[in-house]
């Protein structure tokens, strides 16, 4: 009696054992996680920061620029052709647009 007693002691220390790494597992891997993601966004904002420095200084280094015809047709009748210059940044997190005339 006493033997079976032991090992339902040892089976119930075993799972609790592998209960306690799986659990630990998951919030070191969560955490891993959320830093990585805080880590893009901080990149991503500075990013952002600097481009938006180069629209105030016109500093366009950083985009491709192409020359666009808009058309604008404002209350279904009058028709304008607008020529503008348009500035695109791509990355993989970013897309930014700005037209200029």
């Amino acid at each position: 009696m006493i033997k079976q007693q032991n090992l339902v002691k040892s089976s119930f220390t075993l799972l609790e054992t592998l209960l306690s790494i799986t659990l630990l597992a998951l919030v070191i891997g969560g955490f891993s996680k959320s830093t990585y993601d805080d880590e893009i966004s901080s990149k991503n904002y500075m990013l952002l920061n600097s481009l938006e420095n180069s629209f105030d200084t016109k500093d366009y280094d950083k985009f491709t620029s192409s020359n666009q015809t808009i058309k604008l047709i404002v209350n279904s009748e009058t028709i304008e052709n607008l020529n503008v210059k348009k500035y695109e940044f791509l990355n993989e997190h970013i897309k930014l647009i700005k037209y200029e005339k």
